[in-house]
This record gives C-alpha cells, sequence and structure tokens, in this order.
C-alpha cells in the first residue's frame, strides 16, 4: 500500500511538472509572437516617409517593451521542475522522530522513514529529525548514523533537533546533520566509549562451581562474567575502547570540522547554552518553535513507518483493547464502591 501511495503521488507530480512546462511553452511563444508582430511593424514604418520626432519615439518604446517580455519568455524552460520546487509549490519538509534505547532498535524503522523520503524529497526540501538518545551499541548507532548520511548524500538539507538528550551515540548521529538545533537545557556531547562487565568468579569459587570457558584465538575472550580474568585482557579491552573512541572523533570531526575535539571529546557533556559555546550544536530553539516557523513558509509533514498488520493481529489487538477497557472499568467501579462505603 505504501508503494502504491508513492507511486500515485508521482504520477501526479509528474503531470503538474507536464503542465507547467506546457504552459511555459505556449508563454514562449506567445512572445514570440509579439516580438515578430513587433519588428513587422517597425519595418512598415521605415519603408515610408520619414517619422516626426513625436512619431520616431514610438517604435523605440515598442522595441523596450518586447526586450522587456523576451527574457521572462525564455527563463522558464532553464529551470529543473523534475528536482526544484517551481514558483507555485512549496517548499516541503519532511520531519522524523528517532527515539534511541540501548540496542537503537528504532534504526529499523528509520531506515524504511529515510529511504521513503528519498523518493520524494527534492533539492529544494528539508528533512528534520527529532533525535532524543543517551547512546548505547557501537554498531546499532554507527548505522543510525548511516542512514542520516544518505540524506546528505543526495543534496538534501538535514537538520537536528534535540529537545531533551544527544549524548554518546545519540550525538553520534546528530553529528551528521547540516544543522543542530537543542533546546536550553538539552544535554549534548558524551564523546566517549564505555564498557563494563560483571564478574561472579570468586562467588562461583566460594560455592565450589567451577565454569569452563573455552576459546581459540589469544583475544577471542578478553574480560568474561563467569571466569578469572587477566591484566592481559583488561589491557586488550582497554585498546580497543580507544581504538573505537578514536573513530568516534574521526566520524565528529569529518562532519563538523569546526568543533575543537582535544576538548570536548573528553566524554563529558553539556547544556544547551555550554553545548553552543564548544560549537556543538548551531542554534538554541526547541524543535517546536522550529517547526511552527517552518509552516509558515513551507508544507511539513511527518513521516512514520508503521508495520502492516494481518487480520488475525488486528483482531487480537482490538479484542485486547476490549478486554483492557473492560477491566478498567471493572477496578473503577470496585474502587467507587469502596470509597463510598468509607474507605478512602
Amino acid at each position: 500500500r505504501q508503494d502504491a501511495k508513492q507511486r500515485k503521488r508521482h504520477r501526479k507530480e509528474e503531470a503538474r511538472r507536464e503542465r507547467r512546462l506546457a504552459k511555459a511553452r505556449a508563454g514562449a511563444e506567445g512572445s514570440d509572437a509579439q516580438a515578430a508582430e513587433g519588428s513587422d511593424a517597425q519595418a512598415a514604418e521605415g519603408s515610408g516617409e520619414p517619422a516626426s520626432g513625436s512619431d520616431s519615439d514610438q517604435p523605440a518604446s515598442d522595441a523596450g517593451q518586447g526586450a522587456e517580455r523576451e527574457p521572462t519568455a525564455s527563463a522558464v524552460p532553464a529551470q529543473e521542475p523534475d528536482r526544484q520546487p517551481s514558483g507555485g509549490e512549496a517548499r516541503r519538509v519532511f520531519v522524523l522522530s528517532f527515539n534511541g534505547d540501548i540496542a537503537a532498535s528504532a534504526v529499523d524503522a528509520l531506515r524504511l522513514e529515510v529511504s521513503a523520503v528519498l523518493g520524494a524529497a527534492n533539492d529544494g526540501d528539508e528533512v528534520v529529525v527529532r533525535v532524543e538518545s543517551a547512546g548505547g551499541t557501537v554498531h546499532g548507532y554507527g548505522l543510525g548514523a548511516s542512514q542520516l548520511a544518505r540524506v546528505r548524500g543526495r543534496g538534501i538539507a538535514l537538520t537536528v533537533a534535540v529537545d531533551k538528550v544527544a549524548a554518546s551515540g545519540g550525538y553520534l548521529m546528530a553529528a551528521v546533520a547540516d544543522r543542530i538545533l537543542a533546546a536550553p537545557f538539552a544535554v549534548i556531547g558524551s564523546i566517549g566509549v564505555l564498557a563494563q562487565v560483571p564478574n561472579v568468579h570468586r562467588l562461583l569459587k566460594k560455592h565450589d562451581v567451577d565454569v569452563e570457558v573455552l576459546t581459540a584465538g589469544r583475544f577471542k575472550r578478553t574480560l568474561d562474567v563467569f571466569g578469572e580474568n587477566t591484566e592481559e585482557g583488561r589491557e586488550k579491552l582497554r585498546q580497543e575502547l580507544e581504538d573505537v573512541h578514536a573513530l568516534f572523533q574521526e566520524y565528529v570531526g569529518a562532519w563538523r570540522p569546526k568543533v575543537d575535539l582535544e576538548k570536548v571529546a573528553t566524554g563529558e557533556a553539556w547544556y544547551g547554552q555550554r553545548a553552543l559555546d564548544h560549537a556543538l550544536v548551531d542554534e538554541l530553539v526547541t524543535s517546536d518553535e522550529y517547526l511552527a516557523r517552518a509552516c509558515e513558509s513551507a508544507d511539513v509533514f511527518e513521516v512514520t513507518w508503521q508495520q502492516p498488520k494481518r487480520p488475525i493481529e488486528r483482531l487480537l489487538g482490538q479484542a485486547a483493547e476490549a478486554a483492557g477497557g473492560a477491566l478498567a472499568r471493572a477496578l473503577a467501579a470496585l474502587v467507587e464502591r469502596t470509597t463510598k462505603g468509607g474507605f478512602r
């Protein structure tokens, strides 16, 4: 259904473009015809007797008017109607939302939403992504940042708005944008890497419980939950963390070269104004205010991915909602009877 709607929208846009081009061609032909008539009139007047000063001024005025009309006709075909919004169409702003958890599970929907937007967006449009995340897995947020990089790669303006927090992996994604907006007290930054592993080896040993860990490869396992950890394993994990931190800094620096990574890549986070002072963001404004302003000059669309459900899934969902509503009403009635009885 999503593909069918998209194809239908594309067909409508193509039809509008064809109509605009037809009008432009008709206007150009009309202007050429007027210019030809003006030239014929001048030729006829020139073949007769010399005109007086007042009469000779009139053909010059007509020629000037023809020169004014001519650039207007030639400017229309020079546009690129297939990529740039025409004068009769408003700029479009596509709004996406990313609420990240530790596993960055929202990336699954984000990649589909980005694909849908790229299939409809033109050069003059804008994509706004509201990012809310305190970070998580490296590979998960790395994929999220790569999805936003697809927008930049297509030449579409990308803006990231942060109302509460974009830290660690969340800022990794935000750094891809052309502009980063932040609420005055949003938490920004935390360019660092963290790993923590609990170890219950001594507890198991106290209760005479042995755990065998078999590996092939010297560093297949650095730190372990059940086995006894070694200093060599700890040092290896530290090296891996340092390497990930270096990759983090390189990625942020590539998209935001004006950031002084020596100062900000310490794992610290800053509130909005301090983040602005460190060039981590570009403007202090909430996403609500920014989008409200955008509505004054553009058509704003919110894009969300909804997984289609099978009929049996829809039926079960409706049944669950009905059962939940009945249970809530029963509990409300029970509470009401209890309070009337004197228990408050």
